[in-house]
């Protein structure tokens, strides 16, 4: 079992930058505010009332995205929207700026704050059916399409998550095997998995038909059912990524999951009712499940002070090593 890590309470100084933003998105700075989540970042509802609809506002983490990133995110989302593809309004700050940063005296370094359209639906987390899932691989096969026809502007930066941005020392949410919590023998056997990963994305290739801008992140809780329409929220890990990753990052928390076929048959009839998925890029799907595992026990190393990857550490190294296991009894039957 993992130990829990004793870290001061940043909640007071998180909601002390948000309040101090308000005035620079042209809010008034008694607007209500209240914590709803906190993961990569603090996320705040905003409810200014007088018959103005609520925001969602966000205090960044630290050193995770730089300012430029997140102000690409934002220009990809309102493309996005441009397009067809459903994402939450950007507001933008009183210079015009959707990024704001900003800094309070004893709330420790700035951070940047940005602010969204709050979108009132459900979850498709909360639906679990194959419809639900046949929409999530449709909505990435949408962002993907827009992707490949899209030019963006010469500023535009997002992260590209190769093979090492995943898998070990340099991943981009931390190194798997940092992780205090695995065993000796479970660390040797997410090395060979960690080796297998490596060989067959290597094999696979980074060609413009697998590889390219996607949403990194598109978990039924990050689609939301809105009169109907599916919205998409947080492209926090948005960036230049495998097209099947997408799927990768759904399948990886069912691992253990007996609807684990169903899902995974949904999500590809989905997809291909929008944009092609040939036959033959489809055996690297388990691969990339297998490198997102990896990659969430690195999450659960950096973060280890959250309240998640304290509650969820024991169940992601549960699901790499029944995965790893899985993948490496492929050893020798698939090239």
């Amino acid at each position: 079992m993992t130990t829990p890590v004793r870290t001061a309470d940043e909640t007071p100084q998180l909601e002390a930058i948000a309040r101090a933003a308000l005035p620079r998105f042209r809010l008034d700075p008694e607007t209500p505010i209240t914590l709803i989540h906190r993961r990569e970042n603090a996320v705040f509802r905003l409810d200014p009332g007088g018959g103005e609809p609520p925001w969602v506002l966000r205090v960044h983490r630290l050193r995770y995205r730089t300012s430029t990133e997140i102000r690409s995110e934002l220009g990809w989302m309102e493309a996005l929207r441009t397009a067809g593809v459903r994402t939450p309004p950007v507001r933008a700050g009183a210079d015009g700026d959707g990024v704001q940063t900003v800094a309070v005296p004893g709330a420790g370094e700035a951070r940047d704050v940005t602010v969204l359209g709050w979108i009132e639906g459900r979850s498709l987390e909360e639906d679990g059916s194959t419809g639900a899932y046949r929409l999530v691989g449709r909505t990435s096969a949408l962002i993907q399409q827009h992707g490949r026809a899209w030019t963006p502007p010469a500023w535009f930066r997002r992260p590209t998550w190769h093979v090492d941005a995943l898998v070990g020392p340099r991943a981009l949410w931390g190194d798997y095997a940092a992780l205090a919590a695995l065993s000796a023998d479970q660390l040797a056997l997410m090395h060979r998995a960690a080796d297998r990963v490596r060989r067959r994305l290597a094999a696979f290739g980074c060609g413009p038909d697998r590889f390219g801008l996607t949403h990194g992140d598109l978990m039924p809780d990050n689609i939301l059912v809105a009169q109907g329409v599916p919205v998409v929220i947080d492209f926090d890990d948005g960036g230049y990524g495998w097209y099947l990753y997408d799927l990768a990052t759904l399948l990886a928390v069912k691992a253990a999951d007996a609807d684990y076929g169903r899902i995974r048959e949904a999500w590809i009839e989905g997809y291909r009712a929008v944009a092609p998925l040939p036959d033959a890029h489809l055996p690297v799907i388990e691969t990339l499940v297998m490198a997102r595992l990896l990659l969430g026990l690195g999450w659960m190393h950096t973060r280890r002070e959250t309240v998640m990857a304290q509650q969820f550490t024991d169940m992601t190294i549960a699901l790499a090593c029944l995965h790893a296991e899985r993948l490496l009894a492929e050893e020798g039957r698939t090239p």
